[in-house]
């Protein structure tokens, strides 16, 4: 058995000389026993003992033919020569496979270097337009930065309110741009009124919309009575106090000079006395940034503060 477990495939002249070295040792491993017992013997079972060992291998010959012509049959039939037919078909179906997987990743290759071109002739032309993208950058950024730097009214019509009002004298009056001499505050030219109370310090607040750079504040009094009701009003921009009103006018003006940013201006009265004013104008530029930290909370302070 140990020849025919050798390395596979072996040629079939090869496997029939094996089988024929195995039978012919097998014979002489039953002749050796057999020719030492004959000398054993008497001459008289001579005779028999050779009758015996023809017909032993007489028998081992057509054993040898016997397995001879098997093993032909099998190889001739569906043996050794089948199963190295099937491997030799199944590695040609697997080539034919490997092969039609690398021609599929060579078309998919073909497309996506085709695609590949296609984006790089567009990021080409994308890359000659940057030089326009950037003097229109360069032209907002001029146009923004001159926007910023002019110094322009940039409280009118912006949001705006109060602690307490009289009847119809909203905050939003305050700030609707309509400041004439005319002395029918109830009329054509409204002024912003807060409650008169001897309990209550009255206060506006107006929000710019953004983060401004404070320049001047001007403040029109009423004119047709009780102007002497804005004195005790200190003006705010957010909590940096910029100016207070100590006699009774007709306007007010405040200028910062120093940079102070804002978001909001705050009027608000250090008496316990209303507040009535006809318009409230702010100047500035920007809008910049955001706000810086804390200062919200320090704005949040200054509004509950009572003075």
């Amino acid at each position: 058995s140990s020849g025919i477990n050798a390395e596979w495939p072996l040629r079939p002249g090869t496997i029939v000389a094996s089988i024929f070295d195995h039978l012919q040792m097998l014979l002489a491993l039953l002749i050796v026993p057999l020719f030492l017992r004959t000398q054993a013997l008497n001459d008289n079972a001579t005779s028999d003992i050779e009758s015996q060992i023809s017909e032993l291998k007489t028998q081992l010959r057509e054993e040898s033919l016997d397995l001879r012509e098997e093993m032909y049959s099998i190889l001739r039939g569906g043996g050794a020569e089948s199963t190295l037919t099937a491997a030799v078909r199944d590695l040609v179906k697997e080539v034919k496979y490997c092969q039609q997987v690398i021609l599929e990743q060579k078309q998919q290759t073909h497309t996506f270097q085709a695609e590949m071109m296609e984006q790089i002739q567009d990021l080409k032309s994308y890359q000659e337009l940057l030089p326009r993208i950037a003097a229109q950058q360069d032209w907002v950024g001029n146009v923004i930065e001159l926007m910023r730097s002019e110094v322009r009214l940039i409280s009118q019509h912006k949001l705006a309110w109060t602690n307490t009002h009289i009847g119809p004298y909203q905050a939003d009056f305050i700030v609707d741009g309509v400041y004439t001499l005319s002395k029918e505050f109830a009329g054509s030219n409204p002024i912003s009124h807060t409650l008169k109370d001897a309990q209550l310090k009255g206060s506006i607040m107006i929000d710019l919309g953004g983060r401004f750079k404070i320049h001047t504040v001007k403040v029109w009094n009423r004119i047709d009575y009780g102007q002497d009701n804005a004195i005790g009003l200190f003006v705010y921009a957010d909590e940096e106090l910029i100016g207070g009103i100590v006699d009774a006018k007709n306007l007010y003006n405040f200028s910062v000079k120093k940079d102070v940013f804002a978001t909001k201006i705050i009027l608000k009265q250090s008496l316990f006395k209303q507040i009535d004013l006809l318009e409230v104008q702010v100047f500035g530029s920007g809008p910049f940034g955001h706000k810086e930290e804390g200062e919200e909370e320090g704005l949040e302070k200054l509004l509950a503060y009572e003075m």
